[in-house]
């Protein structure tokens, strides 16, 4: 199950850019693996969390 608040900023983690609170991926590194033409659900699976969790990540990227 996500958290909360599946998105984080945190001057300790990733210098402070915006990442997957559960597994400390970047929101950018995804956005810009799904502008490539990959699959949220490709994105899932290689970074092991839910299609949701993607699906967050880029929208939050969106709206930065």
């Amino acid at each position: 199950e996500s958290s909360a608040r599946p998105i984080m900023i945190d001057p300790e983690v990733a210098f402070g850019r915006p990442v997957v609170a559960r597994v400390g991926i970047s929101t950018r590194a995804i956005a810009e693996r799904l502008d490539a033409g990959e699959s949220v659900d490709d994105l899932a699976s290689d970074y092991g969390l839910e299609p949701s969790e993607i699906e967050e990540a880029v929208l939050y990227e969106r709206a930065a």
